[in-house]
């Protein structure tokens, strides 16, 4: 108890001191009868707080004698006290000030942040887009906040759309058949007959289960997409996987950017999917992608955080299965995939490696645009592929001709591992015509799954569901076996 009425005398003491020295006023002589005749006032101030760290350096900052540690030079040639006016302190209000950086002398009196003013207004418009990211902010009908792709002038066709998800309101059936639509039939066999228009296949199939929190869903073509409807507020997704953008008659991207912006009522791309090819591997790899991350090339913030990034494969000693490296985060607006496309197909000596750019409009609003310009969002999307703006990607169909000689091969050399030597004894048994007879399926429209997407085309697969079948006429012979209970030659009242 004498300890704790000791300290709080010698703090009261010390703050009417530092008050009186101050305003230059002499040390009043009621309060010295307090100290000990033998103590110093830095003594008692260092009993009083336990020579602490911190106490040490404010008496070391505000000149209150000398440390413990014997800096007594350093301490005696500290500033002093900087001179407040207590009237002038009283008068202010307390609410948020601008930071004194530059005067020393002037500090802030709260610690509730800063005005930006024009000083800084201007400091922070000197800060050049490649600092910060070139970003470009919008507000939703919600009033969420989402940035816009950004994009990068490119003089050539350096990427390819190898994925696309889109949602319009079911109202835009209604304006495209120029009527009311009433049951759910009867709208998607409207649109189906509008994505023919624009990709060359329509819906085919129902599926006979929902999909993506869609109460039901449909197949797109011959399996080049899907489409799904139903208790999502009175909105269809249609789905374009990157099957359906190999397959999908050429300039289906001006017809899809034709609809979304003049006939689609709320129109939503909710992801888009941009690749890049090198399939000889002359300047695109794995590795080279893994070292852009490595320089902080993945980020237009300069000395920010890198985005995350995830090894997939046997990176260490490779076996020739391929690897990945994975950039982001895939729950984000933007994810990144650099891949060994050619050994993912089965070619171990392949040297083709892939880039894939995942948009999803998560926090981006992702605009039309991008179906017509998809090379300036690649090359914008991060710093180190602006390089690309002059590199020209393979055209689609060279990509699917060597896709489909890989796995032509690699399919060939696991038969010939799996059956081969059935095979052998079989020819030798019953010869090569029957041999064939025998092992292969009987259904003439089995394909094996792996090589069915080079056997599909616009064009190939099941009739849309809006093709209306033609009528049905019977033939001469069956009309004739259902007329009689009429009769022919007049009987029952016939002539």
């Amino acid at each position: 108890m004498r300890q704790g009425r000791t300290f709080f005398i010698l703090k009261a003491f010390l703050h009417l001191q530092f008050q009186r020295a101050a305003q230059g006023a002499a040390e009043p002589n009621e309060y010295k009868s307090l100290m000990k005749p033998t103590a110093k006032t830095t003594d008692a101030y260092f009993v009083a707080t336990g020579r602490s760290s911190a106490r040490t350096l404010k008496a070391k900052l505000y000149g209150l004698g000398k440390s413990p540690a014997g800096d007594g030079d350093r301490a005696d040639s500290a500033p002093a006290l900087p001179v407040r006016v207590v009237s002038t302190v009283q008068k202010t209000e307390l609410v948020p000030q601008i930071a004194h950086v530059s005067a020393s002398e002037c500090p802030p009196i709260n610690n509730m942040g800063e005005n930006l003013e024009s000083a800084e207004s201007e400091t922070w418009s000197s800060i050049c887009d490649e600092d910060l990211g070139e970003v470009e902010l919008v507000m939703t009908d919600s009033g969420k906040i989402k940035s816009v792709m950004v994009r990068r002038p490119s003089a050539a066709q350096t990427c390819v759309i190898d994925w696309i998800n889109f949602s319009v309101l079911e109202d835009t059936w209604f304006r495209t058949a120029r009527e009311h639509l009433i049951t759910d039939d009867q709208i998607i066999v409207e649109a189906s007959r509008q994505l023919e228009k624009i990709f060359g296949f329509g819906i085919t199939s129902n599926r006979g289960k929902g999909m993506n929190f869609y109460r039901d869903s449909w197949v797109l073509g011959d399996d080049m997409g899907f489409v799904c409807f139903g208790g999502q507020r009175s909105t269809m997704l249609i789905t374009l996987t990157g099957q359906g953008c190999l397959n999908a008659v050429a300039g289906w991207e001006k017809r899809l950017y034709d609809f979304l912006s003049k006939t689609a009522i709320r129109p939503t791309i909710s992801r888009i999917d941009l690749a890049h090819d090198d399939l000889a591997g002359a300047y695109l790899s794995v590795d080279w992608a893994y070292q852009q991350w490595w320089d902080s090339c993945f980020s237009f913030k300069k000395g920010g955080r890198p985005p995350e990034i995830q090894k997939v494969g046997n990176w260490d000693r490779p076996s020739g299965k391929g690897r990945t490296l994975t950039i982001g985060q895939r729950s984000s607006s933007k994810y990144c995939r650099f891949y060994e496309k050619g050994k993912k197909e089965g070619d171990k000596l392949s040297l083709w490696c892939r880039c894939e750019i995942e948009f999803k409009s998560t926090n981006t609003i992702i605009r039309p645009d991008v179906l017509l310009d998809p090379s300036s969002f690649f090359v914008g999307a991060y710093p180190c592929l602006a390089k690309f703006a002059t590199v020209e990607t393979p055209a689609r169909m060279e990509v699917k001709a060597r896709a489909q000689h890989i796995t032509v091969d690699d399919s060939i050399a696991v038969t010939k591992r799996q059956y081969g030597k059935y095979i052998r004894v079989f020819r030798a048994l019953f010869g090569d015509k029957e041999t064939l007879d025998l092992i292969t399926n009987e259904d003439e429209n089995a394909f094996p799954k792996r090589l069915k997407p080079f056997l599909s085309f616009a064009d190939t697969g099941p009739a849309p569901v809006h093709v209306e079948p033609p009528p049905y006429v019977p033939s001469f012979f069956h009309f004739i076996n259902t007329v009689p209970s009429f009769g022919l030659n007049g009987e029952h009242g016939f002539a």
